[in-house]
């Protein structure tokens, strides 16, 4: 179970109870109200509650797919848990599924909603490469009846697909710029947004 928000995400989350067992019950709660409305087990589902142009919402991931080939689902829930889940991305096999290193949300668009940031990462293990490799996407501000989110081409052109925070057994390290939200942030304020 995750109820950990992503980094710099903690700003934007709903509102929790005071106490640690009453947070911890609330998320619990959040947790199987999300996989119940996928039609999942509580603990085949990570959520994590935000809220995203004053709207309160619930992102759920979780794998689907044959064992070896999975890839990660992410998709948004009304925090209310009605109408369908709205399709956010995918993250596709990269020799492993990859997990949600970060959520957040920043104007990338000439226009006044935010749009939202989501970090992908795989584990690389191999023999000449280990590490982390990264890959953001922006996606444009979500509008009732939308089904799924689309990519916001102009901010995306400004992440690098697949980055790698690597060590290498012959030749330098390499180190991936966006690899947190505050790093995407920064360049899509340096880009004018």
């Amino acid at each position: 179970m995750r109820w950990v928000a992503a980094p710099l995400l903690a700003a934007t989350l709903l509102a929790a109870p005071a106490s640690a067992q009453e947070d911890a019950a609330h998320a619990a709660s959040v947790q199987h109200r999300a996989a119940q409305r996928l039609g999942l087990a509580a603990d085949a589902v990570n959520v994590t509650p935000a809220t995203w142009n004053r709207r309160g919402q619930v992102f759920a991931d979780y794998l689907s797919g044959k064992e070896g080939e999975e890839e990660r689902q992410l998709v948004m829930l009304a925090e209310t848990m009605d109408g369908p889940p709205v399709r956010v991305t995918v993250g596709e096999q990269k020799g492993g599924a990859p997990r949600i290193a970060a959520i957040g949300f920043a104007n990338a668009d000439r226009d006044k909603a935010k749009e939202l940031i989501v970090i992908l990462a795989w584990d690389i293990r191999h023999y000449d490469v280990s590490g982390t490799l990264y890959d953001v996407r922006i996606l444009d501000d979500w509008k009732p009846g939308q089904r799924a989110l689309s990519p916001v081409k102009a901010a995306g052109r400004l992440f690098k697909h697949y980055e790698c925070d690597c060590g290498r057994r012959d030749g330098p390290d390499m180190i991936a710029k966006f690899q947190t939200i505050a790093a995407v942030k920064q360049a899509l304020k340096r880009a004018g947004y």
